[in-house]
């Protein structure tokens, strides 16, 4: 499964505005057969971007929304008990989301290269 991050959707949505194939459609094209989901908070994150709810909900139409839950609950907290590897507040908990479910993060977020054991997909 592909987790996609707040990143990732902003370039998508530009690339799908402007009508060009850029990275970001690259990725999805390439990984077509996987799975492709984003976490509740992703969505929170990107939704902050929009003011037309039904557009937001459009576009957000074909990825499955990831809730969170204990068992990732605790993953964020281990990630956060180390300073080496501490990530913002929702970074830690998408990359927590992408570790639990054993996804694909894609994304443009350098920090999250110091996680580990997750598979971090820059584009």
């Amino acid at each position: 499964m592909l987790l996609l991050d707040t990143s990732f959707l902003i370039e998508f949505e530009a690339e799908l505005a402007n009508g060009k194939t850029g990275a970001a459609r690259a990725v999805l094209t390439s990984h077509r057969r996987q799975a492709v989901a984003i976490s509740i908070i992703t969505l929170g994150e990107f939704a902050q971007g929009f003011t037309d709810p039904k557009a937001l909900v459009e576009f957000l139409a074909p990825f499955r929304v990831v809730q969170l839950s204990r068992a990732i609950a605790w993953r964020m907290a281990a990630l956060q008990g180390s300073r080496s590897r501490r990530l913002g507040e929702n970074d830690a908990w998408i990359a927590a989301t992408a570790l639990y479910y054993e996804a694909t993060l894609v994304g443009r977020e350098r920090a999250f290269e110091r996680v580990p054991r997750l598979d971090y997909l820059t584009f």
